[in-house]
């Protein structure tokens, strides 16, 4: 008998597609920034993010032809955030940040996962 050779795997979207990226931004007192991939439905996108000197208020939020707000969640005075964001849709999706604090902060943005690309658009 003849061993049976497995069938080639099918890599996920996340393995196809995925990408690892950092961000950095720099925020006086007052400045918001905001960042946004895009990705397709269902797609997943780890993210993590940290504030030094400081807090923000932040909104995680998405946005595509026909719809001009999808929220996933909001926050004040926060250090940081991670956690899986999972598009709704194919469109944009990411993080408005307001610095709240009386200096400057420095955010750093990890993302990693099925998306295509990332860039500050605010």
């Amino acid at each position: 008998m003849q061993p049976v050779a497995a069938p080639p795997k099918v890599p996920l979207a996340s393995e196809a597609d995925g990408r690892t990226d950092t961000t950095r931004l720099t925020l006086a007192p007052g400045e918001g920034a905001e960042v946004k991939f895009k990705a397709s439905k269902g797609a997943r996108v780890v993210f993590k993010w940290s504030v030094e000197g400081g807090h923000v208020n932040y909104d995680t939020h998405a946005d595509a032809p026909g719809i001009s707000y999808h929220g996933y969640g909001k926050g004040q005075a926060s250090t940081g955030e991670q956690g899986d964001l999972v598009a709704a849709f194919d469109g944009s999706h990411g993080w408005f940040w307001r610095n709240r604090s009386g200096a400057p902060v420095t955010i750093m943005l990890r993302t990693e996962g099925a998306y295509s690309e990332i860039k500050r658009v605010v």
